[in-house]
Protein backbone atom coordinates (compact mmCIF):
# COMPACT_ATOMS: atom_id res chain seq x y z
CA UNK A 1 0.00 0.00 0.00
CA UNK A 2 1.25 3.49 -0.94
CA UNK A 3 1.09 6.14 1.72
CA UNK A 4 -0.13 9.61 0.58
CA UNK A 5 1.24 12.65 2.33
CA UNK A 6 -1.11 15.34 3.61
CA UNK A 7 -0.35 18.56 1.71
CA UNK A 8 -2.61 20.78 3.77
CA UNK A 9 0.17 21.63 6.21
CA UNK A 10 3.14 23.75 5.14
CA UNK A 11 6.46 21.96 4.82
CA UNK A 12 8.62 21.93 7.93
CA UNK A 13 11.75 23.19 6.23
CA UNK A 14 11.78 26.43 4.26
CA UNK A 15 9.36 29.37 4.16
CA UNK A 16 5.64 28.75 4.62
CA UNK A 17 3.54 28.52 1.48
CA UNK A 18 1.13 31.38 0.86
CA UNK A 19 -2.16 31.25 -0.98
CA UNK A 20 -3.95 33.97 -2.90
CA UNK A 21 -6.25 34.40 0.06
CA UNK A 22 -3.26 34.94 2.36
CA UNK A 23 -1.84 37.53 -0.05
CA UNK A 24 -5.16 39.39 -0.09
CA UNK A 25 -5.11 39.81 3.68
CA UNK A 26 -3.58 42.84 5.33
CA UNK A 27 -1.35 42.73 8.41
CA UNK A 28 -4.40 42.37 10.71
CA UNK A 29 -5.67 39.31 8.84
CA UNK A 30 -8.59 41.17 7.22
CA UNK A 31 -9.22 40.42 3.54
CA UNK A 32 -8.46 43.51 1.43
CA UNK A 33 -10.65 44.63 -1.43
CA UNK A 34 -8.33 45.48 -4.34
CA UNK A 35 -11.00 47.41 -6.26
CA UNK A 36 -11.78 49.66 -3.33
CA UNK A 37 -8.10 50.43 -2.83
CA UNK A 38 -7.67 51.28 -6.53
CA UNK A 39 -10.76 53.47 -6.43
CA UNK A 40 -9.50 55.27 -3.33
CA UNK A 41 -6.15 55.91 -5.02
CA UNK A 42 -7.94 57.33 -8.08
CA UNK A 43 -10.04 59.63 -5.89
CA UNK A 44 -6.91 60.77 -4.06
CA UNK A 45 -5.26 61.55 -7.40
CA UNK A 46 -8.28 63.60 -8.46
CA UNK A 47 -8.24 65.48 -5.18
CA UNK A 48 -4.61 66.38 -5.77
CA UNK A 49 -5.49 67.77 -9.18
CA UNK A 50 -8.32 69.84 -7.73
CA UNK A 51 -6.29 71.13 -4.80
CA UNK A 52 -7.15 74.83 -5.09
CA UNK A 53 -6.05 77.43 -2.66
CA UNK A 54 -6.95 80.59 -4.57
CA UNK A 55 -9.43 81.56 -1.88
CA UNK A 56 -6.79 81.28 0.84
CA UNK A 57 -3.86 83.17 -0.65
CA UNK A 58 -3.22 86.90 -0.69
CA UNK A 59 -3.78 89.20 -3.67
CA UNK A 60 -0.05 89.59 -4.12
CA UNK A 61 0.36 85.81 -4.41
CA UNK A 62 -2.51 85.64 -6.95
CA UNK A 63 -0.87 88.37 -9.04
CA UNK A 64 2.49 86.62 -8.96
CA UNK A 65 0.97 83.26 -9.99
CA UNK A 66 -0.94 84.83 -12.86
CA UNK A 67 1.93 87.14 -13.78
CA UNK A 68 -0.27 90.22 -13.75
CA UNK A 69 -0.79 93.48 -11.88
CA UNK A 70 -4.01 94.53 -10.13
CA UNK A 71 -3.84 98.12 -11.43
CA UNK A 72 -2.34 97.75 -14.91
CA UNK A 73 -3.36 94.20 -15.87
CA UNK A 74 -1.33 92.00 -18.18
CA UNK A 75 1.64 93.32 -20.09
CA UNK A 76 1.30 93.38 -23.87
CA UNK A 77 3.85 90.56 -24.23
CA UNK A 78 2.06 88.36 -21.70
CA UNK A 79 -1.28 89.10 -23.39
CA UNK A 80 0.10 88.11 -26.81
CA UNK A 81 1.63 84.93 -25.35
CA UNK A 82 -1.68 83.88 -23.75
CA UNK A 83 -3.67 84.87 -26.85
CA UNK A 84 -1.37 82.80 -29.07
CA UNK A 85 -1.65 79.80 -26.74
CA UNK A 86 -5.39 79.96 -25.82
CA UNK A 87 -6.95 81.90 -28.70
CA UNK A 88 -9.74 84.48 -28.42
CA UNK A 89 -12.01 84.50 -25.39
CA UNK A 90 -15.11 83.16 -27.18
CA UNK A 91 -17.59 80.37 -26.78
CA UNK A 92 -17.19 77.89 -29.62
CA UNK A 93 -20.36 76.14 -30.75
CA UNK A 94 -20.35 72.33 -30.71
CA UNK A 95 -20.39 70.39 -33.97
CA UNK A 96 -23.90 69.77 -35.22
CA UNK A 97 -25.31 66.61 -36.75
CA UNK A 98 -26.34 66.94 -40.41
CA UNK A 99 -30.10 67.07 -40.99
CA UNK A 100 -30.19 63.98 -43.22
CA UNK A 101 -28.62 61.92 -40.42
CA UNK A 102 -31.23 63.20 -37.97
CA UNK A 103 -33.95 62.21 -40.44
CA UNK A 104 -32.45 58.74 -40.94
CA UNK A 105 -32.27 58.22 -37.18
CA UNK A 106 -35.98 58.98 -36.93
CA UNK A 107 -36.78 56.78 -39.93
CA UNK A 108 -34.69 53.74 -38.95
CA UNK A 109 -34.15 54.00 -35.18
CA UNK A 110 -35.89 52.32 -32.28
CA UNK A 111 -39.31 50.76 -32.86
CA UNK A 112 -39.25 51.79 -36.53
CA UNK A 113 -36.60 49.12 -37.13
CA UNK A 114 -39.05 46.43 -36.02
CA UNK A 115 -41.69 47.81 -38.36
CA UNK A 116 -39.20 47.83 -41.24
CA UNK A 117 -38.33 44.20 -40.52
CA UNK A 118 -42.05 43.35 -40.48
CA UNK A 119 -42.58 45.10 -43.83
CA UNK A 120 -39.61 43.32 -45.41
CA UNK A 121 -40.83 39.96 -44.12
CA UNK A 122 -44.27 40.67 -45.62
CA UNK A 123 -42.71 41.37 -49.02
CA UNK A 124 -40.56 38.22 -48.75
CA UNK A 125 -43.64 36.15 -47.85
CA UNK A 126 -45.45 37.56 -50.86
CA UNK A 127 -42.47 36.65 -53.07
CA UNK A 128 -42.61 33.08 -51.80
CA UNK A 129 -46.38 32.94 -52.45
CA UNK A 130 -45.87 34.22 -56.01
CA UNK A 131 -43.37 31.44 -56.69
CA UNK A 132 -45.72 28.72 -55.34
CA UNK A 133 -49.19 29.83 -56.45
CA UNK A 134 -50.59 30.87 -59.79
CA UNK A 135 -52.94 33.43 -58.25
CA UNK A 136 -51.34 34.38 -54.88
CA UNK A 137 -53.25 36.35 -52.24
CA UNK A 138 -52.15 39.97 -52.00
CA UNK A 139 -52.56 40.31 -48.23
CA UNK A 140 -48.81 40.40 -47.56
CA UNK A 141 -48.21 43.11 -50.17
CA UNK A 142 -50.88 45.31 -48.63
CA UNK A 143 -49.59 44.69 -45.09
CA UNK A 144 -45.99 45.45 -46.17
CA UNK A 145 -47.09 48.64 -47.94
CA UNK A 146 -49.10 49.80 -44.90
CA UNK A 147 -46.18 49.12 -42.55
CA UNK A 148 -43.82 51.03 -44.86
CA UNK A 149 -46.26 53.95 -45.07
CA UNK A 150 -46.68 54.05 -41.27
CA UNK A 151 -42.92 54.03 -40.67
CA UNK A 152 -42.27 56.80 -43.20
CA UNK A 153 -45.10 59.03 -41.93
CA UNK A 154 -44.15 58.62 -38.26
CA UNK A 155 -40.49 59.24 -39.15
CA UNK A 156 -41.41 62.48 -40.93
CA UNK A 157 -43.51 63.68 -37.98
CA UNK A 158 -40.81 62.75 -35.45
CA UNK A 159 -38.18 64.58 -37.52
CA UNK A 160 -40.41 67.65 -37.76
CA UNK A 161 -40.92 67.70 -33.98
CA UNK A 162 -37.20 67.28 -33.35
CA UNK A 163 -36.41 70.10 -35.78
CA UNK A 164 -38.87 72.39 -33.99
CA UNK A 165 -37.37 71.65 -30.58
CA UNK A 166 -33.85 72.16 -31.98
CA UNK A 167 -34.92 75.55 -33.34
CA UNK A 168 -36.24 76.55 -29.91
CA UNK A 169 -32.97 75.49 -28.29
CA UNK A 170 -31.05 77.46 -30.90
CA UNK A 171 -33.08 80.57 -30.05
CA UNK A 172 -32.06 80.11 -26.40
CA UNK A 173 -28.40 79.95 -27.46
CA UNK A 174 -28.76 83.29 -29.22
CA UNK A 175 -29.58 84.90 -25.88
CA UNK A 176 -26.13 84.00 -24.50
CA UNK A 177 -23.41 86.52 -25.39
CA UNK A 178 -20.75 85.15 -27.76
CA UNK A 179 -17.82 86.97 -26.19
CA UNK A 180 -16.86 87.32 -22.56
CA UNK A 181 -15.70 90.72 -21.32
Amino acid sequence: MVQVEDYTEPPQNGPPLTTLEDEAKDKNGVVKDKKKEDKKEDVDDLKKELDMDWHKISWDEVCSRLETNIKTGLTQEKYEEIFAREGPNRLTPPKTTPEWIKFCKQLFGGFATLLWIGAILCFIAYGIQVSKYVDPPEDNVYLGAVLTFVVVVTGIFAYYQEAKSAAIMESFKKMVPQTAP
